[in-house]
């Protein structure tokens, strides 16, 4: 355990990198202290400990669930054993419960409250077992000697500290697979769900090696291209809502009753306007606003709640070939849940893509292909299109903490854009009611 101290820079709130915002959170003490330059003090208290010395810190990537946990990701620069600075990523989380078993625990005293940081370097996370040997090519051939050949190319495409980890594994013959590591607590219902699925006929990747005593399962590669892939090349072939309906009849007709229902899309954009409230004040009264009108639709989607979804289908989630979708990534949460968030999710991301999108034309085409998704989720699925529109606007509403949760140098920007979208989509919606 390292002692530092609260005061003086550690309090000095002017920010960089985390622009402005404050996470002054009262069940969260020292979450103020992770946010902002503040930050560093904490950073190099952990580095000292271990025999480092900290040349530069930048937050890159924030967690925040306000009144429970906070981690972030800082980018740095650090020297070791007087060796020239190299790169490295390290981790500070901060919960209601302290910090995770497993980390170097800084801990300091503020206003006669003692604060306790849990700080960690890359790749030893403390809930993913496997981790480290999985993104070391050595100990990675090792575990995987019986599925692809060495040497092996690792590239990490999704971390999410303290519960996922995606990497992709390319062996000398040019076999790809997909390791995914988890907390050990968690990689038997992943594996469950996969083979329930498999059997249903839902094109989920095929698992070809697993172990689940230390949370890790290894994947096929599924065939085509993601569709986020073939939006951003502007290639042809976008499946059109027929293909969506079909998967997503299949994935329903699949029994999950055993585990955990899936919060409803409208009920988590109540959260995340909380959380938003939070890092961008000046928004609380649109925030409120959209908060008023989603609650409704909150309330209507716990009573839908029960067919088996995915839970987040979007445009990285499915591969397409010559127009159909041929695979389904990402089910470690599936299970019973509101049938209209599927098909809300690929919208509202859709929505979301043609603000990021700088060139008209590839801009309108992605306005035409989402115009024409709604037209034929409507028609196919005999849908409610207000009501519809009502579960987009609540995807928007999530998807607007991802600038913040990034730490895009523009992200207040583009927060404010995005609420402004799904204000016009809801309130609009209600409006043309009266």
């Amino acid at each position: 355990m390292v002692h530092t101290s609260a005061g003086g820079n550690l309090l000095a709130m002017v920010a960089v990198g985390l622009a402005e915002f404050r996470a002054e959170d009262e069940a969260l003490p020292a979450a103020v202290h992770l946010t902002g330059p503040g930050a560093r003090e904490v950073i190099d208290t952990a580095v000292r400990a271990a025999g480092g010395g900290l040349h530069s810190c930048r937050a890159a990537n924030v967690q925040y669930r306000p009144g429970s946990d906070l981690v972030v990701r800082y980018e740095t620069q650090v020297s070791w054993g007087g060796r020239p600075p190299a790169r490295e990523t390290l981790l500070a989380s901060t919960s209601r419960h302290g910090p995770p078993p497993g980390t170097l625990p800084v801990v300091a005293d503020a206003d006669g409250r003692s604060l306790e940081v849990g700080v960690w370097r890359w790749p030893f996370d403390p809930r993913l077992a496997s981790l480290t040997d999985m993104v070391t090519a050595d100990s990675a051939a090792a575990r995987l000697a019986d599925l692809v050949e060495p040497p092996l190319s690792l590239e990490v495409v999704a971390y999410r500290p303290t519960e996922r980890c995606v990497i992709r594994v390319t062996g000398a013959c040019g076999t790809t697979i997909y390791v995914k590591v988890l907390d050990t607590a968690a990689a038997g219902a992943v594996i469950e769900r996969h083979r329930r699925l498999l059997a249903a006929g839902v094109p989920v990747p095929e698992i070809v090696g697993s172990d689940t005593d230390a949370g890790w399962l290894a994947m096929a590669e599924l065939p085509g291209d993601t569709l986020r892939l073939r939006l951003k090349a502007q290639q042809p072939g976008w499946p059109k809502a027929d293909e969506y309906l079909a998967l997503l009849r299949r994935l329903q007709a699949v029994e999950l009753a055993d585990v955990a229902p899936v919060t409803p899309r409208t009920v988590d954009a109540l959260g995340h306007a909380a959380m938003l409230g939070v890092v961008l004040p000046d928004q609380r009264t649109r925030l409120d606003r959209l908060v008023e009108a989603l609650a409704g639709a909150a309330t209507a989607a716990t009573g839908r709640v029960g067919p088996t979804v995915h839970g987040d289908l979007y445009e990285a989630q499915v591969t397409v070939d010559a127009g159909r979708i041929t695979g389904l990534l990402d089910i470690d949460d599936a299970g019973p849940g509101d049938p209209l968030d599927d098909v809300a999710t690929v919208l509202g991301h859709l929505r979301y893509r043609q603000q990021t999108i700088i060139e008209r034309r590839h801009r309108d085409a992605v306005r035409r292909y989402a115009d024409g998704l709604r037209q034929g989720f409507i028609r196919g699925a005999d849908l409610d299109g207000e009501l519809l529109d009502a579960v987009t606007a609540g995807v928007l509403v999530g998807l607007a903490t991802g600038p913040f949760r990034i730490q895009q140098h523009d992200w207040h920007h583009e927060v404010r854009r995005t609420l402004r979208r799904a204000e016009r989509l809801l309130i609009g919606t209600q409006e043309s009611r009266r």
